[in-house]
């Protein structure tokens, strides 16, 4: 019984670690550089720990939770008593992301930054 627990820990443990690296295209500073709908330029940054932060160019920060696939960035920001969940879609490349709006159904683009 005891190996069976031990086997286990080792796989959720070797899972964790090849999802944090799956996820390391991610992390770091994303930076809006076109939205057709003409909102405020705002900026990204994904944490190793599951946070992301939302920053305006007038300082005001979103902080939030996110969960990752190889295709798409689901992120969860609280806002007083709502939940404000956002899905972006990355590339091929994984060099953007892309926003689609519910309301007009035009697509705001990420891309990565230094």
């Amino acid at each position: 019984m005891r190996a069976r627990v031990v086997a286990l820990a080792l796989l959720l443990m070797s899972a964790a670690v090849s999802s944090a690296t799956d996820q390391a295209w991610l992390l770091g500073r994303w930076e809006m550089t076109h939205d057709p709908d003409g909102g405020p330029k705002d900026w990204l940054e994904f944490a190793t720990d599951g946070r992301v932060t939302s920053t305006k160019p007038g300082g005001q920060r979103v902080t939030g939770r996110y969960l990752a696939s190889e295709s798409e960035v689901q992120m969860n920001f609280k806002v007083g008593t709502l939940s404000v969940i956002v899905t972006l879609a990355a590339d091929a490349d994984k060099h953007h992301l892309y926003a689609k709006s519910a309301r007009t159904g035009n697509t705001a683009v990420y891309e990565k930054r230094p």
